[in-house]
């Protein structure tokens, strides 16, 4: 029986699952594995896109460097702005015409090492009309990516290697590599100064269809929560590559775990997340801060609910300070690429902590149980922060 391709976002494969679609790790894509399977027409493959998008230029922005987008003009971007059966098609076209490498260091995907392939755009900056315009979809790998949004690798403490990287792939010496950041950072300030209207007429060209992005606000709080929600989803994404024969069918991959997390998992995860040291030594403590602030991880706008990196000192005798530090802590989780659902399970398990307490909260891995001090909130700086 003919396969029949579909596509199907990150965030909606294990609804296509259940209703029988597989996936086939070699082509990256999921398919039924044969026509008219009810629930799956949804996800009918549109037409491929062409390997060059109208008015790209795949030499420009060649070769490896640091690229920060305005912050400004986050969340501007083209997964914001297209339907996500779009972006599969785009992400699946990038890796395609690279042959499923890297376009700068030429390293394919080994999630072994966590190495993914990803879809980076290439905009140019058009000062006098204030236009940021895309030129080109390119594939990278996740170090070469980690360079090129060298703030982020920064702020979640990887800034050795993304330099050493940087290094290794263009062959600057140290000297060099600084004075590279160093410029890039002063031009990501004198663009930050100012709004940029969009232009993505290279996929409109393309049949795409564009929809505006929403208000600054509501559109950073939806792209940090997208992006989380299927970094995760990308964790369990791919089905294991042993294949289980079926009777009347193609090998079936084995069937996903069950969806609930049990306490023991969900220890063994908080164990995990929480074993990593505090940058400053000592344990990791989160808080929720209360007054709105900016995450430096992401350019996001954050307010109560949200968890923060924190740490706890002693000010004088029975008197503690909390520090929140400006890092959404659900980027050191994404680090873990933990399943679905035990990313949500840690997620929410570490906001239940965090309500019942008037401070900060960290794991006890021997106690199996969250540990909660009070204690002034602070960011750190001597002006005071009015509560919302």
């Amino acid at each position: 029986m003919a396969r029949v391709w579909l596509d199907v976002p990150f965030a909606e494969k294990d609804e296509a699952k259940a209703l029988g679609a597989r996936w086939d790790p070699a082509a990256r894509r999921w398919f039924a594995p044969g026509p008219g399977m009810p629930g799956l027409e949804r996800w009918a493959a549109l037409p491929d896109l062409p390997a060059l998008l109208p008015g790209e230029d795949r030499a420009f922005g060649s070769g490896l460097f640091v690229d920060l987008v305005p912050s400004s003009c986050w969340f501007t971007n083209v997964r914001s702005c297209v339907a996500p059966r779009d972006w599969e098609r785009l992400r699946r076209m990038v890796g395609g015409r690279a042959g499923q490498r890297c376009e700068v260091c030429g390293r394919g995907e080994d999630r072994g090492a966590r190495r993914r392939l990803e879809a980076h755009e290439r905009w140019e900056y058009d000062e006098a009309r204030r236009v940021q315009r895309l030129r080109r979809l390119v594939c990278l790998c996740t170090d070469c990516h980690t360079v090129t949004h060298f703030g982020l690798a920064e702020l979640n403490g990887r800034r050795a290697a993304a330099l050493a990287h940087l290094r290794a792939v263009t062959g600057m010496s140290v000297a060099a590599a600084e004075a590279h950041v160093r410029s890039a950072f002063a031009l990501w300030r004198s663009r930050s100064a100012h709004e940029w209207d969009l232009d993505l007429s290279m996929l409109t060209g393309a049949g795409i269809t564009v929809l505006p992005p929403p208000a600054a606000p509501e559109r950073e709080k939806t792209a940090r929560r997208t992006v989380r929600q299927e970094r995760a989803a990308e964790a369990s994404a791919a089905p294991p590559a042993t294949a289980r024969p079926a009777a009347r069918a193609p090998a079936v991959p084995e069937a996903d775990p069950a969806p609930e997390v049990s306490e023991e998992e969900l220890a063994r995860a908080l164990d995990t997340v929480f074993g990593r040291p505090s940058p400053g030594g000592g344990p990791q403590w989160i808080a929720v801060p209360r007054w709105q602030w900016l995450c430096h991880m992401c350019d996001s706008h954050m307010r109560p609910p949200d968890i923060a990196v924190a740490s706890v000192a002693e000010n004088s005798p029975g008197r503690l300070r909390i520090v929140c530090r400006p890092c959404e802590w659900a980027h050191l989780v994404d680090d873990f690429d933990l399943a679905g659902p035990v990313h949500r399970a840690v997620l929410a398990a570490a906001a239940e902590a965090l309500e019942a307490a008037e401070g900060a909260a960290t794991w006890d891995p021997r106690e199996r149980r969250f540990r909660t001090v009070t204690g002034r909130l602070t960011d750190g700086r001597e002006e005071r922060r009015e509560p919302l």
